[in-house]
Order: C-alpha cells, then sequence, then structure tokens
C-alpha cells in the first residue's frame, strides 16, 4: 500500500492519496474519470489547468492499515494537502445512463471552443481512453521491490514460528492428557 501525492505545478496545491501499487495507474484512473465527466474538485482542477501540469510522486510505503493511516496523515499534515480519500473514479450505473448522450456533445463543444489547444486535449483524451495496464504484483523500483521481499519473509517466518509454537503446545497438551490417562490406569489396575 503507498501513499502519494499529486501537486499542481500552477497553484502549489498538493492532493494526498493512497494506492494498492503504483501512483501512476492511479493517476491514470483519475485521468479517464475526468473523461468521463465524474463531478469532483480534483477533476475540476486536472480541467482547468491541465493533466499536464500535475506531479505524481510517492509519498511512503505502508506495510499494513494502520501504517498507512498514519503516513497518510502525516503527509496531509507536511504538505497542507487536499485528501483523494473517497474520490470517485467512475459513474454511478444510472449517471452512465444519463450522461451518455450528453457526453459527446459536451466532448464536441470543447474542441470547438479550445481552438488551437485541440491537440493538447485530443492526445490527453487518448491517453485517458487507453486500455488499463493489468496489476503484475511489481512496483516497478527495486528498493521497493526489496522491501516487499523482506517484510514478505519476515511475515512467513514469523507464521512458521507461529505454527511451530502451536504444534508444540498441542503435543505438550497431549502429552499432559496421556499421561493423566496413563495414572488413572494405573491406580485403577491397583485397586484390583
Amino acid at each position: 500500500m503507498l501513499v502519494y501525492t499529486l501537486t499542481n505545478n500552477i497553484t502549489g496545491d498538493v492532493w494526498v492519496g493512497t494506492c494498492k501499487d503504483s501512483s501512476d495507474e492511479r493517476f491514470m484512473q483519475f485521468q479517464e474519470a475526468m473523461a468521463l465527466g465524474v463531478k469532483e474538485k480534483i477533476y475540476k482542477d486536472l480541467r482547468d489547468f491541465g493533466v499536464e501540469n500535475f506531479t505524481v510522486e510517492d509519498y511512503a510505503l505502508a506495510y499494513d492499515r494502520e501504517e498507512l493511516k498514519d503516513i497518510f496523515d502525516d503527509a496531509m499534515e507536511t504538505y497542507n494537502g487536499k485528501s483523494l480519500i473517497g474520490v470517485k473514479t467512475s459513474l454511478g450505473k444510472t449517471s452512465i445512463a444519463k450522461s451518455a448522450p450528453l457526453k459527446s456533445s459536451v466532448g464536441t463543444a470543447k474542441r470547438k471552443t479550445l481552438g488551437s489547444t485541440t491537440r493538447t486535449t485530443t492526445s490527453t483524451v487518448k491517453k485517458a481512453a487507453a486500455p488499463a495496464k493489468l496489476a503484475t504484483g511489481r512496483t516497478g523500483n527495486a528498493k521497493k521491490e526489496k522491501l516487499i521481499k523482506e517484510k514478505l519473509a519476515e511475515e512467513k517466518a514469523l507464521r512458521e514460528s507461529m505454527k511451530s509454537k502451536q504444534i508444540m503446545e498441542q503435543a505438550d497438551e497431549m502429552a499432559a492428557i496421556m499421561a493423566r490417562l496413563d495414572s488413572r490406569g494405573s491406580t485403577v489396575n491397583k485397586r484390583r
């Protein structure tokens, strides 16, 4: 899990969000949602200032939800950030049906009014319409990969030691039960 920042290079505003693997893939999701017309403040900023005027950076890697929350809070405080938590990246089913005819007319109106910047808008739309990459389980960063592998190895070793401890406790318990049964059996034989 990753905490990342999305910085508006013109205004200096910093948006802070979380994702599972890649902040770049998450930013692509935001671009796709912007093209769909999802109504959120971040999409208004992306449209007003242009996608090219935003910088995406990884802030820190978290290994569990508690750590993720702490790191997120730290980033929000550090940058006096705006939260991307809960920002929609798709339209609801009813919104898609209602906005489908409207989407094409809005797109053509923008192309007419933008004039010379049509090329930029078109390339941005092409990027947003590109098929999403499938998650490979890799972060694309050797340092992060190493940290993740080390953490997984630690967790595996911890699970194995817990399992060994449990097996030993069960064996001790079984030995105690057998000893009690043996002691009962020997006293019964002595009484006869």
